[in-house]
């Protein structure tokens, strides 16, 4: 006996000698329901939900399009897969069928083996996307149970650092701060998580924003670490231009990733360089700096967050490796686009560095 023993088909057919080819073909692996025309199967609809449903199409009253269509608009009933079971052959029959929701066609005479095996086949896919939605939402929730159970002992930690902070003697300031980095990344990674799972779930509302306030904000909210490093962020940047997007991911999931990237791998005393105009129907913004640069390897694999690509800055600033499939899986949400283009030193001693290249519509 196989996984498919316990499945439930409803034949549907006006014509008894066709049901009886299907009970005898079919009745040893499947149960099977069965309705001699449209309206009754309907009716039988009423009471069970079946893994398949092989449908008459020629029928007297109620012909199977008919009935297919009615299946696909009510919310209980449209996920079954439809097979059609008809003797005509003709394309424009076929294309009608499909466009209404079944996912395949048996001619009449039926072979007993091909209609076993396009049984089999299509309960077997329904039955794997059944899986998969219960995986999706056993992890989903599972992600949920993670962030908030993981969310409290890290804010914790910070609360207990931001008090002992003042008070610390000076040789455990090295351990301090190694300390509040691993909680502020683990705490940043678990805002990650939260903002796309709520965007895959939700979607996400887009207004026109201004870009060049928006990357003032941004810049802003690192001024201290583009202080440090004694940069020079210039900004050339139209007051007028507006771009659709959500404010806050585009502001701290989009632009501070970004920058903070420009300003960890640029070095003291070096530019970034930010220039938009509108280009047809979009908006194109650059963050160009001067830094390192990435060697090839990393660019190829920058947007796989199954890779490992963190790596240090130019006064060794660490970070998570999740930056950048961030900002794609934003922009994409956005409608526009993320481009890259990487020099590393190594390779182009005179002319390193990088460019992020982001594309919105207006």
């Amino acid at each position: 006996m196989d996984i498919f023993s316990k499945a439930e088909i409803l034949a549907v057919d006006d014509t008894p000698m066709n049901l009886d080819i299907i009970l005898e073909t079919l009745d040893d692996d499947y149960e099977i329901s069965i309705s001699s025309d449209g309206k009754e199967a309907l009716e039988v609809l009423e009471t069970i939900i079946p893994d398949l449903i092989l449908l008459d199409i020629m029928m007297p009253g109620m012909d199977g399009f008919e009935v297919c269509s009615i299946l696909k608009k009510d919310e209980r009933l449209k996920d079954i897969p439809v097979i059609f079971l008809t003797a005509l052959n003709s394309t424009e029959d076929v294309v009608k069928g499909l466009s209404l929701g079944a996912v395949d066609y048996i001619y009449k005479p039926f072979n007993p083996e091909e209609l076993r095996s396009r049984v089999r086949t299509h309960i077997e896919l329904k039955r794997s996307r059944e899986e998969i939605v219960r995986q999706n939402f056993e992890q989903k929730e599972l992600l949920h149970v993670l962030c908030h159970d993981l969310a409290n002992p890290f804010t914790s930690i910070l609360g207990v650092l931001s008090i002992l902070e003042d008070d610390l003697p000076d040789e455990l300031d090295y351990y301090f701060k190694l300390l509040q980095s691993a909680a502020n990344n683990g705490t940043e990674v678990i805002n990650l998580v939260r903002q796309m799972r709520q965007a895959s779930e939700k979607g996400i509302d887009l207004e026109s924003l201004n870009l060049k306030e928006m990357l003032e904000e941004s810049i802003s909210m690192l001024r201290q670490r583009i202080t440090d490093k004694k940069l020079d962020v210039e900004i050339n940047v139209d007051q007028s231009l507006q771009v659709q997007a959500e404010k806050t991911s585009l502001i701290n999931s989009v632009l501070n990733n970004l920058m903070t990237n420009a300003v960890k791998f640029s070095y003291s005393h070096e530019k970034i360089r930010i220039d938009a105009e509108e280009k047809g129907d979009g908006i194109v913004l650059s963050i160009r700096d001067y830094g390192m640069g990435m060697p090839e390897e990393i660019r190829e694999n920058m947007f796989d967050i199954s890779k490992n690509i963190s790596r240090n800055g130019t006064d060794g600033e660490k970070g998570t490796g999740f930056g950048m499939p961030t900002v794609k899986k934003f922009m994409e949400l956005y409608g526009g686009s993320l481009e890259v283009s990487s020099l590393d030193e190594k390779s182009s001693p005179r002319d390193h560095g990088s460019s992020m290249i982001l594309t919105f519509s207006k």
